[in-house]
C-alpha cells in the first residue's frame, strides 16, 4: 500500500509536477516498447539514429567535418548496416576535442556529468536534459525487472559523493533519497570485517525490499557475514553494477542473503546500458535509447559468442553527441532474443576491466572503485594508474594538465589518505606518459600480491 503511493502518488508528483521531468513518462513508452518485436524496435532505433546524426552534421563542428572528409553522410544510411563504416570515437578525442564536439544548440538545457574511467582516463561532458531524463526511466524499467521500481524500499551499498560539502548539501541529499526515494545509502568504500555488525544491524532495521550494491564491497560483506555466522535480513531481490559480476560471486551472494541476484551494466556515460530479467539469460540492452556494437579491434563486427569492444551511440544526447563510442569494455557478442518475450536484444556477458581490491597494511580491504570515483572531479586528471608495491604503500602515477593547482593536489591527497588509513603510506607522483601491459592493456588499480614461496610436486 505504502509502496504504491510512493510509486503512482508521490514520486511521480514531484518529479512530474514540482521538477517539471518527463521520467515517468519516459518509463512508461519504455514499459510499453520493450514488448515491441526486434524488428520494430530496430526500425525505431534506425530513426533515432538517422535523426541524431543529421542534429550533429548541422550543429557539431567536429563530426560534420570529419564525417565530410570520409565522404559521408547521414543520408546516405539505408540500414544500421551501412552505420558499421562510420568511424570510432575515443575517450581521447571526446576529453580534447569537446569544444568541437559539443554542439552549437545546447545552452542551458544540459547537465554538466563526470567519469572517474576505469581505464584510467576521467572524462567531464554534458549530458542533453531530455538524454538525462530518458536515461533515468531507462533506470527505472531495468530495475523494475528485479522489482525495484521507483518507491521500493532500497538499501544501496554504493560509492558515496567525496570532497568537503555543506551540513545543507549534506541533509538536502539525505532527505531526497531517504525520505522521497526511499533509498538507505552505506558507504561502499566503507566495508571492513570490524564494521560488519554495524552494517548488518542497519540492513536489518531498514528491511529494504531490494539491495543495490557494488559487486565486489557486496560479496566482501557476505563473506564477512558468512565466516562471523551473522544473521541478516533476506530482501526480495539484490542488484549489482559498476563492476564484472562473476560466478563465484553471485553464489555467495545468493547464499548468505538467500535472494537472486541480478546484474546490470552501465556507465556514467550512458547510465544502464543492459539488465537482466527474471530468466537471466543475459543483460538486455536499452535499444530505445542506445545503438550498442560489440567489434573486433579492426573494427569489424564481433560473431557471436565472441570477445569483442563494447562501441556505443546515445540517441538522444544532443548537447554532446556520443557517436560510435569506444568506452574502453570488452564484452561477448551474442544479440540473442529472451525466453521473457521482451524484444530487447540480449547482450550475452559483460567482461569488463580488471580493477583490483586493495587491501591496506593494518588488513583493511578498499575496494580499486573508489580511485575511479574520486578522480572523475578532478578535472586536470588526464590518466592515472594507482598500484599498491607493498601492503604498506601505494603509488599513484597521474597524467595532468598544467598548471595543476597545489590546492587540488592537496585535497586529493588528504582525501586518498583519510581512507586508506596512517599504516599505508601515498607516493603520488606526475608523469608524462603511463605504459601499458605487456598484453598491451591499460591496468587501472592493481592490488599488491604477495611472492609466494616456491613448492615442489613429487
Amino acid at each position: 500500500m505504502i509502496e504504491a503511493l510512493y510509486r503512482h502518488g508521490i514520486i511521480p508528483g514531484f518529479e512530474s509536477f514540482v521538477k517539471r521531468r518527463k521520467t515517468f513518462l519516459y518509463w512508461r513508452e519504455l514499459e510499453e516498447s520493450q514488448w515491441w518485436p526486434t524488428e520494430q524496435l530496430q526500425e525505431l532505433q534506425f530513426q533515432r539514429l538517422c535523426a541524431l546524426l543529421k542534429y550533429c552534421q548541422v550543429h557539431s563542428r567536429y563530426f560534420r567535418e570529419l564525417w565530410n572528409s570520409h565522404g559521408l553522410s547521414p543520408n546516405q544510411l539505408h540500414s544500421l548496416d551501412d552505420f558499421s563504416s562510420w568511424p570510432i570515437t575515443s575517450r581521447e578525442t571526446m576529453r580534447d576535442r569537446a569544444s568541437e564536439i559539443k554542439t552549437t544548440v545546447h545552452g542551458p538545457s544540459s547537465v554538466r556529468k563526470a567519469t572517474g574511467g576505469s581505464s584510467g582516463m576521467p572524462l567531464q561532458f554534458l549530458i542533453d536534459i531530455v538524454s538525462n531524463e530518458r536515461r533515468i526511466g531507462s533506470t527505472f524499467r531495468g530495475y523494475a525487472w528485479a522489482g525495484a521500481p521507483p518507491g521500493t524500499r532500497q538499501t544501496h551499498l554504493w560509492g558515496p559523493p567525496l570532497g568537503d560539502r555543506s551540513r545543507w548539501q549534506v541533509w538536502k541529499e539525505q532527505a531526497y533519497q531517504r525520505f522521497l526515494y526511499r533509498r538507505d545509502f552505506l558507504n561502499s568504500f566503507d566495508v571492513h570485517e570490524q564494521d560488519t555488525q554495524r552494517l548488518v544491524n542497519r540492513i536489518n532495521l531498514y528491511r529494504p525490499k531490494v539491495l543495490v550494491a557494488y559487486v565486489n564491497p557486496l560479496a566482501t560483506l557476505a563473506r564477512h557475514i558468512e565466516q562471523l555466522g551473522l544473521s541478516v535480513y533476506s530482501p526480495s531481490a539484490i542488484i549489482v553494477g559498476a563492476e564484472k559480476l562473476y560466478d563465484h560471486q553471485r553464489k555467495i551472494l545468493e547464499r548468505v542473503f538467500v535472494a537472486p541476484v541480478f546484474e546490470t551494466y552501465g556507465s556514467r556515460e550512458f547510465s544502464l546500458i543492459g539488465a537482466e530479467c527474471d530468466q537471466h539469460h543475459g543483460l538486455h540492452l536499452s535499444m530505445e535509447n542506445l545503438l550498442v556494437e560489440v567489434l573486433n579491434d579492426d573494427g569489424t563486427p564481433t560473431p557471436a559468442g565472441e570477445e569483442g569492444n563494447v562501441v556505443i551511440t546515445d540517441l538522444f544526447n544532443s548537447a554532446m553527441p556520443f557517436v560510435r563510442y569506444i568506452i574502453g569494455d570488452r564484452a561477448v557478442a551474442g544479440l540473442q532474443a529472451c525466453s521473457c518475450g521482451r524484444g530487447l536484444p540480449l547482450l550475452k556477458k559483460v567482461v569488463g576491466r580488471q580493477v583490483d581490491v586493495l587491501i591496506t597494511a593494518d588488513g583493511q580491504q578498499l575496494a580499486g572503485e573508489f580511485f575511479p570515483h574520486l578522480f572523475k572531479d578532478y578535472s586536470a586528471i588526464r590518466q592515472f594508474q594507482v598500484v599498491q608495491k607493498q601492503l604498506n604503500l601505494i603509488e599513484i602515477k597521474l597524467v595532468v594538465d598544467k598548471p595543476w593547482a597545489s590546492e587540488s593536489r592537496l585535497a586529493l591527497c588528504g582525501e586518498i589518505e583519510r581512507t586508506i588509513g596512517p599504516s599505508t603510506k601515498l607516493e603520488m607522483r606526475e608523469v608524462d606518459t603511463i605504459p601499458l601491459t605487456s598484453a598491451g592493456k591499460h591496468r587501472v588499480v592493481m592490488g599488491h600480491t604477495p611472492r609466494r614461496n616456491p613448492t615442489h610436486s613429487i
